[in-house]
């Protein structure tokens, strides 16, 4: 189980040893696997969210600090002033499209249990975000994107 909180590190407490050494590890790598495939895809899902419903708080969350968007530091408040918070996402981060459903063929890469890829259709792109997990949870460490023909 994941510690209460942060979303920090899993806690096993039970392995079921029944049978040969590779087929325990097979066993348990593909049911860490699975948590972490989830973990990844339902914190893209909330920055995705964050983006669409314009929560500046919750994408600054779930992004390291290179991906943030900063609102208020000294002068820079008059320059936002105008702007609203879809207008930053889509100057910052990327294109906002309709809702959410629109994504489509996603793909997740997982790396040795702290470092991912998660990959998908938005809105006439291919995006590809680069997951890492460290003490508070996943976090979007990158973004690219390329047209699709």
């Amino acid at each position: 189980t994941e510690n209460e909180g942060n979303g920090g590190q899993i806690l096993i407490v039970n392995i079921d040893g029944t049978g040969s050494i590779e087929e325990v590890w097979d066993t348990t790598e593909n049911a860490m696997n699975s948590y972490i495939k989830n973990d990844i895809l339902t914190a893209n899902s909330n920055l995705l969210k964050a983006i669409e419903d314009g929560d500046i708080k919750a994408f600054n969350k779930l992004c390291a600090d290179n991906l943030s968007i900063e609102i208020i530091k000294g002068d820079i408040r008059e320059r936002y002033n105008s702007i609203s918070a879809r207008d930053l996402f889509e100057k910052h981060e990327t294109k906002m499209t309709s809702n959410v459903a629109s994504i489509s063929n996603a793909s997740i890469q997982i790396l040795d249990g702290v470092k991912a890829f998660v990959s998908y259709e938005n809105g006439g792109s291919r995006e590809r975000r680069e997951w890492h997990h460290g003490p508070k949870g996943w976090k979007c460490v990158s973004l690219s994107k390329e047209k699709l023909l």
